[in-house]
């Protein structure tokens, strides 16, 4: 099975949200929040979506105090971290600016568990201050979250909900196989498991399968009789 990045709804959904943050005007809010219960991509997603387009990626921690969420924000900016709180956040400031950088802060419900919202402010205000996008990401409770405080909320302009793994997502996956997957057995793939994972692992045995019979495509009919189901099974 080839390991190419898949381009998912939840992929294609999380770009664009991003695109049109980059392209409001300097006086409009720029935050987004992507959000979405476990098994939706979120982590692929976003380093992806990261590399793709030059944005600095941090992931919170629970034991971040403000001066280390803004040493790890430099550090994935590549700018000096040496300084106090407040020297490290104008600096942030500063090239998030000058450079038009995006930031993405992943799993940013720790810092709801943890009770840090002192540090929820202070990316406000580097976001109020750069005028540049700044995203956060986390799991679905953090849009419930954000909801109790009404100002923060507001800067929100785009905002994705990951949804489930569409019959889309699974075509996509599919056609990384060594071996064509036919519509009817897609079709069984989205209707029994809906995700990933299992049926990456059916696809690999599927595919040792039909290369030890010299079989070049798979069907629903293929499938049922390789036995390789019976893997979920047991």
């Amino acid at each position: 099975m080839q390991h190419r990045f898949i381009k998912t709804t939840n992929y294609i959904d999380c770009l664009e949200a991003m695109k049109e943050l980059e392209k409001l005007p300097r006086d409009m809010e720029k935050m987004g929040l992507f959000y979405g219960n476990a098994g939706r991509g979120k982590t692929l997603i976003i380093e992806k979506i990261a590399i793709d387009e030059g944005a600095a990626l941090v992931r919170t921690l629970g034991s971040w105090t403000p001066k280390q969420m803004m040493i790890d924000i430099c550090e994935a900016l590549e700018l000096m971290d040496t300084g106090t709180t407040a020297t490290l956040q104008h600096r942030i400031i500063d090239e998030l600016t000058m450079n038009k950088r995006i930031l993405i802060i992943d799993e940013v419900d720790t810092l709801f568990m943890n009770g840090k919202k002192q540090l929820l402010l202070m990316i406000r205000d580097i976001h109020d201050l750069a005028k540049t996008p700044i995203i956060l990401t986390g799991m679905e409770q953090c849009d419930k979250m954000f909801k109790r405080d009404t100002h923060y909320y507001e800067r929100f302009s785009r905002k994705v909900k990951m949804g489930d793994t569409t019959k889309h997502d699974i075509k996509q996956l599919c056609l990384n196989s060594d071996v064509e997957i036919e519509d009817d057995l897609v079709e069984h793939f989205f209707n029994k498991y809906g995700n990933f994972r299992p049926v990456k692992v059916l696809i690999n045995a599927l595919e040792e399968y039909c290369e030890n019979n010299d079989l070049q495509s798979a069907s629903l009919n293929t499938f049922k009789s390789s036995g390789v189901e019976k893997i979920n099974a047991k």
